[in-house]
This record gives C-alpha cells, structure tokens and sequence, in this order.
C-alpha cells in the first residue's frame, strides 16, 4: 500500500512539471544511463581489443612469420634449387638468391622468437600490476614446452640446412656438378621436407593458442553484452514513466511539426527531380566525351600502324621507282631491252612489291594473340633480308656483310625478325649517307653465347651520339625531319623482340674490324639477344 502511494505521489509530482522541466528530467535519466552504458561498453571494448590485440600479436603474427619461413624453404629455396638443377639458371644466380632467402629466415624467424615474449595479461591485470595490487605476470593462456622444443629443433635444422646449401655450392664452384645434384637430392630435400614438417607442427599449436584466445575473446564479449542489455533495460524503463508523461505534450506539437515535414519533403522532392535532370545531363556528356576519346584513340593507334608501314614501305617504292626508270633509261639511250633485262627487272619488281605487301600482312596481324611461333634460321632470314636490298644499296656504295660461323634456330616469328634487321640496315644506310662516308660499310655478325642466340649489325657511320643512344628506343624519338622518319622503327623494333620473341635488344659504340680488312675505331652495333629455348611460364 505504501509502495503504490508512493508511486502516485512520484507521478504526480512529475505531472505537476512544466513541460521544460519533464523535458530536462527525461534528458537526465537518459544522459546518466547512457553514461553508465557508454562506460561499461567502453571498459569491455577495451579488454576485447587488449584480448584482440594479444591473440594477433602473440598467436596470429607468429603464425604468419611460421608460414613465411615454410614459402620461403618452398619457394624462394626449393625452385631455385630446382631452376639450378634444371639448368634454367646458374649456380652463380641460385647462391644470390639463397642468400637473400636466408637473410629473411634469420630475420622471420627472429621475429618470432620476439614475439614469445609478449605478456598475454589483459588490460584490468596490467593495470592493477602497475598500482602494486598484482605482483605475479600471468603465464600464456596456450604456452607448452613443445613451443620451446620445436623452435629449437627447428633452428638446428635452419643450421643443418645452410651448411648443406654451402656445401652444394663449394660442389658447384669446384665443378662438381654430379656430387652437388646428390647432396641436394639426398641431404636437402629431405632437411627442407623435415623442417617444413616441424613448422606445420608449430603453426598448429599457435592454431590450438588461438582458438583458446578466441574462446576467452568470445566469453569477453557475452558478459559485456549481457551487461549492456540489463543498463539499456533500465535505461529504457525510466525514460518509458516520462515518455508517458510527455506524451500528451507530444502529440499537440505533432500536428505543427507533420505540416512542416510535408512542406520541406515536397521541396526535397522538386531538388531531388531537378537533381536527377542534372545527373542524367552529366552522364550524357561524359559519355560523349569517352566516345570521342575512343575515336581518338583508335585514330591514333591507326596513324602509328601507317607510320610503320610508311616506313617500312619508303626503301621499296623507291627501288620500284628505280626499276621502272631503268626501262625509260634503256629506251632513251637506244638500247635494246633484252629477256634477260626485263626478267631481271620484272623479278626484283615482284620481290619489292611481295616484300611490301608481306608488310601489310605483318603489321596487320602483328597485334593478333593467336600468332602461332615457329623454328626458323637465323641466318636464312638474314640472309634474306640482305638479298633484299643488297643490290639496292650497292647503288649508293654501301657493302653488306654476312659473318655467321654456323646456323641457329630459334623459335619466333621469321617475318617480324626480317623486319627488325631491315629496320636496321635501313637506319644505318640513312646515317651512312647522311654523314657522307668514304667507304659505306654494314656487317651482320651471327654467334652463340649460353642459351642465346646474338645477331649483330655493324655499321661503319661513326657510332651513336650520346644523347640518341639514351633515347633511341622511346616511341617516335627520331633524329631525321619528320617527312623522312616517325621515330617508331626502333620502338616497334624493341616491343617485336622483347614481347613476341623474349629477347632483348640494345646499342652501342664498339672499335670493329670489318670482313674486308678495315678496321674503325667508333662503329655503331646494335644487337639482338633470342633465347634458344623459351622458359616455360609458371
């Protein structure tokens, strides 16, 4: 009885209050309940993050340096071993990488050993240690010695393994092939298969930490959100008896506030249709202007691919133009055009003119993904490549040589070959009569070296200047006017052998004594390295 007087002398006090006053009140309890929530979530929040942050720290990092070590044995250490033993690359280029290999063991599996370190206690333990209230650091939640026995065993074997990596390499450099292949196969494999064993042990028992870590992570949260429930409850319940009270109060500005609301939605409605005009306007413009920038586009791929066949075309027409003259030629000098004159001429015409047309063709499908490569000759398709012009240039003094010991095949693509060498004699007779030699002289050179086949072509013009050997390679870069070169015969040249055939291309100034005897001391030489056998992509 006096429990329910009491609650009808509360309410009737709060009945009494002004509107303001109920307002304030409501606002109290709500401020001092979210205050006790907010307090309480932000107290746990922290011991679930302190909880998170020791579970990635302690059991989540050290896991993910154990499974560095395991890709660094399986991939940086393993393949390269396989690479050397396979013959894809030297002894020499293996021990560099398994030596930057081992420094980033030494430097993981250090990391890890720090890691062990970590005190696992949760922010409350922490914070009552440093008051003096604890004394004693709490031991790992997951800690066995078996921790301790696999790490130690595992940088034995990390010992075992670098002495056997030596040793095969002192093999290898005393050119003791047979005993460095038996030591990695007998010894190393099986010490790499071992401490790969080992660290899944390891990795496992920082799995089994952190599932114990996730289970006192997850006991964390549900007393926090139980906690937090009963104070939003209670939160809930006092500001249910003012909301009861305001109600009343609330409905009265209800009416007021709906109009207002109607008002401002339909003038949010008229923003939002003029807004949506506006947008659909910008689409369509950014739509045209990426229209016009993909005509622009493909305008310019087209006038770069007719830049390549204009270029490659201009020695052609000319020769063309030269055959067609010598019959006007012959017939104002009064001489008889024999069989053999006009079979000559009509045979070089048609070699011009299928040499051109295979020019488009090449081009054409130059950009096509489904290009089969086949196994050509290198010195045929130069050889091929020199008959060409070869009595062309004789016409303006220039010689062509042809230095290959013995033929080599190599897998590629034999037309786009042809018109990387013609691409160089071309540059070459340019720089030759440009600077006017005596003696015009150009030599291709064919050799082995390893696993490469290299193609060299020498010309006697004075070398490459400076300024044009760092650039000579950037598309349309040219040192002629621009009615004489684009500036892409090298660019196209360069993308040809390093994409198509895998190979790499490069100048330089050498001193070269040329088939005939003459020797100069500044000969430009550019030259094409080609891979005899292609690596396999992994």
């Amino acid at each position: 009885m006096n429990n329910n007087s009491s609650l009808h002398d509360f309410m009737a006090s709060i009945d009494e209050m002004s509107i303001t006053k109920k307002t304030t009140l409501l606002f109290l309890i709500m401020v001092v309940g979210m205050f006790f929530i907010g307090s309480f979530a932000h107290m746990s929040i922290n011991r679930i993050k302190d909880n998170f942050d020791i579970l990635y720290t302690k059991r989540m990092l050290p896991t993910i340096r154990l499974e560095n070590l395991k890709d660094i044995y399986t991939v940086n250490i393993l393949d390269t071993i396989r690479d050397i033993e396979k013959g894809s690359i030297s002894s020499q280029e293996g021990e560099v990488v398994i030596a930057l290999a081992q420094e980033l063991i030494q430097i993981e599996l250090q990391a890890y050993k720090t890691s062990l370190g970590i005190d696992e206690s949760d922010w409350l333990i922490k914070l009552a240690r440093s008051w003096g209230m604890m004394t004693q650091t709490r031991q790992p939640f997951f800690k066995t010695n078996e921790d301790d026995i696999l790490t130690s065993k595992i940088e034995q074997k990390i010992h075992t393994i670098d002495g056997i990596l030596l040793k095969m390499f002192n093999y290898y450099k005393t050119k003791q092939s047979s005993k460095a292949i038996d030591t990695l196969q007998s010894e190393l494999y099986p010490s790499v298969y071992s401490i790969n064993i080992d660290l899944t042990g390891l990795i496992n028992l920082n799995l089994d930490g952190a599932k114990e870590g996730y289970a006192r992570t997850t006991k964390v949260y549900d007393n926090t959100f139980e906690w937090i429930v009963v104070a939003t409850l209670g939160t809930i319940a006092f500001a249910a008896l003012l909301a009861i009270v305001l109600l009343q109060n609330i409905r009265l500005l209800h009416t007021r506030l709906a109009k207002m609301v109607d008002e401002k939605t339909q003038e949010l409605q008229q923003l939002n249709r003029s807004l949506e005009l506006k947008v659909q306007y910008e689409v369509e413009q950014s739509r045209q202007k990426d229209q016009i920038m993909f005509r622009q586009s493909r305008l310019a791929s087209m006038g770069e691919m007719i830049g390549n066949i204009a270029h490659q075309w201009r020695q052609p027409l000319n020769a063309i133009v030269l055959i067609i003259q010598s019959f006007q030629m012959k017939r104002m000098a009064g001489l008889e055009l024999s069989d053999a004159f006009i079979d000559k001429q009509t045979n070089e015409g048609i070699q011009l003119a299928s040499l051109m047309s295979q020019t488009i063709d090449d081009f054409r499908n130059y950009f096509k993904p489904n290009r089969s490569e086949e196994l050509f000759s290198v010195k045929d398709t130069v050889l091929y490549s020199v008959n060409l012009v070869q009595e062309f240039y004789a016409k303006s003094g220039i010689e062509i040589f042809l230095n290959s010991t013995h033929d080599i095949q190599i897998s590629g693509y034999p037309n786009e070959f042809s018109q990387v060498i013609m691409n160089f004699f071309s540059n070459a007779k340019d720089v030759l009569e440009e600077r006017a030699m005596n003696e015009k002289l150009i030599e291709v050179i064919i050799t082995k070296e390893v696993n490469n086949a290299v193609i060299s072509v020498v010309d006697n013009g004075g070398g490459i200047s400076d300024e044009v050997q760092d650039r000579m390679f950037e598309p349309y870069f040219t040192t002629k006017h621009k009615s004489s070169g684009t500036g892409i015969g090298l660019y196209m040249s360069k993308q040809i052998i390093e994409k198509q055939m895998q190979g790499s291309i490069s100048g330089t100034n050498i001193s070269y004594v040329f088939q005939n005897g003459k020797r100069y001391e500044r000969c430009a030489m550019m030259t094409i390295l080609v891979p005899l056998e292609k690596k396999e992509e992994v």
